[in-house]
């Protein structure tokens, strides 16, 4: 009764502690190792329904379970009866602690129906990807149709040595042999450390990134017919072209875990003097409905945009034209920090007041910073 008096007034006194030096702030390796120490394991793995469609920490802490008579932190995950076949995503990121980097190394326990195991799953991390909460290592859970229970949890055996990783493409893990050729950075195995878990939507449809979510987009498109030659440095002034910038939101698609739908607006404005010291000013409003297609590293984006509210100013002569309509198709790297670079395409007709049409097909490049 005292020891777990004890217990229990640690852990009270640990988490007033972090509290007070900053809320969100995740433990250190010390403060990991000694939450571990003292906090009791289950006599028995205990599950929780798999949750559809997270996006977070699966909370690994709540937990503890004894492995060859060591400890380690865990999270029980059960499957509905009759589910088909699907994947989940976990992502181990690089910590940077006061005591140098660390990382936390998955191992997966896979059981069927009647908790018999069917697997040990003990991968590979290659810490190649990036997110606004830095690198990080992505690591697939395929669940076939007779997986009923999976267990996440790492290697008790692993804390207090020493551990490495190298951002290149082959990765690292304690059993994983990397190559002399890349240079290896010096980590240690850390007890918890920051995980994200993936899930499918409705459908179990395989996730490998966030689909959903708002971000901002900066562009600058040219136009095929010129309406002023800008001096100096400047670009020159082209019908329907100019700096757009841009806020949408994006739609993950229920069961095409690879697609979203991408809805933006914006506005462009841009004022340029002729070499005969003419001004020209054009602004316009925009919008873009498109249906994306992305993988690890690109995108490929089609659908439709828009312009309206659009004026051409010269000479204090303002010309109109009327909203227009046109195919649109888009292709984007990935790159650090879930900013994305790319280049668009876009095929437009503009009408003016006196009715007379103007092709103006636009060709641009983007920064997109996505959720």
């Amino acid at each position: 009764m005292l020891n777990k008096y004890l217990r229990v007034s640690f852990k009270l006194a640990l988490s007033t502690s972090i509290a007070l030096l900053g809320a969100c702030a995740s433990l250190t390796p010390m403060e990991q190792q000694a939450l571990l120490s003292t906090t009791p394991a289950s006599q028995q793995i205990q599950f929780e329904p798999l949750p559809v469609g997270m996006q977070g920490d699966p909370n690994l802490e709540d937990g503890v379970i004894e492995v060859a008579g060591k400890k380690s932190f865990y999270k029980g995950y059960q499957l509905p009866v009759g589910h088909g076949s699907f994947v989940v995503q976990l992502r181990t990121y690089i910590d940077n602690t006061p005591q140098g980097d660390g990382f936390f190394y998955p191992v997966i326990e896979l059981y069927d129906f009647d908790m018999r195991q069917i697997d040990v799953m003990r991968p590979q991390l290659r810490f190649t990807q990036f997110s606004s909460k830095g690198r990080y290592a992505a690591l697939p859970i395929r669940l076939n149709p007779d997986v009923g229970f999976f267990v996440i949890r790492t290697e008790p055996k692993l804390f207090g040595q020493e551990a490495s990783y190298t951002t290149a493409h082959e990765g690292a893990s304690w059993s994983y042999s990397v190559t002399p050729f890349n240079k290896r950075k010096a980590a240690m195995y850390l007890p918890l450390g920051q995980l994200e878990l993936l899930t499918p939507d409705e459908g179990f449809a395989q996730p490998f990134e966030k689909m959903s979510g708002a971000f901002w987009q900066f562009s600058f498109d040219r136009g095929g017919e010129e309406l002023a030659v800008a001096e100096d440095y400047l670009p020159n002034l082209t019908l329907g072209g100019g700096p757009i910038f841009s806020l949408g939101y994006a739609f993950s698609v229920p069961s095409r875990p690879f697609s979203s739908i991408r809805a933006s607006a914006g506005y462009s404005y841009l004022s340029v003097s002729d070499k005969d010291g003419s001004s020209h000013k054009q602004s316009f409003m925009t919008g873009d409905l498109l249906w994306v297609e992305s993988n690890q590293v690109s995108s490929l984006g089609i659908g439709v945009t828009y312009r309206g509210a659009h004026e051409y100013t010269t000479g204090g002569v303002t010309t109109e034209f009327d909203p227009v309509w046109g195919p649109k198709i888009a292709a984007e790297i990935r790159g650090a920090m879930g900013v994305s670079l790319g280049a668009q395409l876009s095929w437009l007709s503009f009408t003016d007041e006196t009715g007379e049409k103007r092709s103006s097909n636009q060709a641009g490049i983007y920064l997109i910073k996505l959720y």
